[in-house]
């Protein structure tokens, strides 16, 4: 018994001089020294920021697609062609993806919903990116969305489980370089969308939504407008000390060039009735780390959004030919951090084009197709009463089908080493003047010679205020740019951090 006693004290004693001297030697090793920030060799951002990709790119870019049936095989050949021989193609998907034999979800069939069969079809046309310009249908419409088209093999970007995924960008690979897009929904009192959202503690779960851009949209007044509006909120706010109240407000905060009350807040200027928007600024923060992460990651960086905002109060909903001004301001800033190609949508209209720094900005592309008849009918019921859904809705639907939406356009652009060399532009005809029976409206075709013209030379008034030349040859309009305008950016970041 002490033999074993004694045997196991002896082992013992060797397991810990043995443990002591492990321990010894891995103390004995050199700590790893600490990286001296003050003479640390950082990278070049602009090195980092570039477009990175090699030899000849190809985009093509169009607006908002909205298709309720596949419709590929009736494009014609030029449009299909553009799409089909890109080496990457975007667009924005506006619509749900369901499949029509099993779908139940909780908000049904809205009005721009498609049947899977049009991913495919989609695809087939050479689709490789999209935006997720449609959420509407709730949780179960974005995953029925995001698992139809993985099946097709599109990426969509913009939305998922929570910020985090929705804020990622998806990503294309090609033999030149990888091509990634990031894509935010522009919020507030003209659009809303479900935000996603990431856990936070306890204070509540991951929730399925969008990457969104809060906005807070004031109204201009000239000066003496402002001082009557101040005078109006003046003499409603003296009531608070009226006996019958249970507990006021606190006095308004009084600012000199502004006034907010019940809600909005107008601002003094030379006209009356210019929206003013003020993005969130850690929404704003939020899309440029986006931009340019991805760009640190990617070779190539789309941005994409889906705005319907307008520049005037008076001006009807989301039918704007000039982007309103946070738009502006945006893209030129997420191109000071890397971004490579700006791709907007959302407003029904055509806008105009900008090259900055080199790299194309593209306001709105119009609707490649706008293709939602009688979509509000797909609720299980049979039409009721004397008219067809198609025929009750063409009033409803008419705010979507004048000539000012009926008109698009299909982008290329090339680029040669990282380099943007041309931009062109291709008409697209949905339907003008309704001269083509329900059935064929909305496919995307060649305009006539003279309606090609008609577009481009508007294209041409929309892109003039940022300097933009557009050459016309053929029922095209060409962009060049010369190597010079592409200027490096991101030489001056670090230095803002550090102030």
């Amino acid at each position: 018994m002490k033999t074993r006693n004694s045997f196991i004290l002896t082992a013992s004693a060797i397991a810990l001089v043995a443990s002591m001297g492990w321990a010894g030697a891995a103390n004995a090793q050199s700590a790893r020294p600490a990286t001296d920030a003050s003479t640390f060799v950082y990278r070049d951002l602009s090195k980092e920021l570039a477009n990175k990709m090699t030899g000849d790119y190809t985009i093509a870019v169009v607006g908002d697609v909205l298709m309720q049936e596949p419709m590929g095989k009736r494009i014609d050949d030029t449009l299909r062609g553009i799409l089909q021989n890109a080496d990457t193609t975007i667009g924005n998907m506006e619509v749900y993806m369901v499949d029509r034999q099993f779908w139940a979800g909780e908000h049904g069939y809205g009005n721009n919903w498609a049947p899977k069969e049009v991913a495919t079809d989609w695809a087939e046309l050479g689709f490789d990116l999209m935006g997720s310009g449609e959420a509407a249908g709730g949780e179960e419409a974005m995953k029925s969305t995001l698992r139809i088209m993985d099946d097709a093999g599109i990426k969509v970007a913009g939305y998922g489980p929570n910020m985090t995924i929705a804020r990622t960008p998806v990503f294309q690979e090609l033999e030149q370089g990888r091509v990634a897009m990031v894509y935010a929904y522009p919020i507030g009192p003209v659009a809303d969308g479900p935000t996603a959202r990431d856990k936070s503690g306890n204070s509540g779960g991951e929730e399925w939504g969008m990457n969104v851009l809060r906005l807070t949209q004031n109204v201009t007044v000239t000066p003496e407008q402002l001082e009557q509006i101040r005078e109006i909120r003046a003499s409603m706010v003296e009531r608070r000390t009226e006996a019958d109240v249970a507990r006021a407000i606190d006095v308004p905060k009084e600012e000199d060039n502004s006034v907010e009350w019940l809600g909005r807040t107008y601002v003094a200027a030379d006209k009356p009735g210019d929206y003013q928007y003020v993005m969130n600024n850690s929404d704003r923060q939020a899309q440029v780390l986006a931009v340019r992460g991805a760009k640190e990651y990617a070779d190539y960086v789309i941005f994409s959004s889906h705005i319907h905002e307008n520049r005037y109060v008076f001006q009807a909903y989301s039918q704007d030919h000039y982007p309103p001004d946070y738009v502006e301001t945006l893209a030129r800033e997420l191109i000071d951090n890397g971004l490579d190609l700006f791709h907007g949508h959302g407003n029904h209209t055509i806008q105009g084009i900008e090259i900055y720094k080199g790299r194309p900005i593209f306001y709105n592309l119009g609707n490649l197709s706008v293709h939602r008849f009688g979509a509000g009918s797909n609720d299980g019921r049979p039409a009721s009463g004397p008219q067809t859904y198609i025929e009750a809705g063409e009033v409803g639907e008419h705010w979507l089908q004048q000539d000012i939406n009926l008109m698009a356009f299909a982008a290329e652009v090339d680029y040669k080493d990282g380099v943007a060399t041309e931009v062109r532009i291709h008409p697209v005809d949905l339907g003008l003047r309704k001269e083509r029976p329900w059935s064929r409206m909305n496919i995307p075709m060649t305009p006539s010679a003279a309606d090609a013209q008609m577009i481009l030379e508007l294209i041409q008034e929309y892109s003039e205020p940022y300097g933009t030349e557009i050459e016309i040859r053929d029922g095209v309009g060409y962009i060049t740019i010369d190597p010079s305008e592409t200027v490096p950016v991101g030489t001056e970041l670090r230095a803002s951090w550090e102030n």
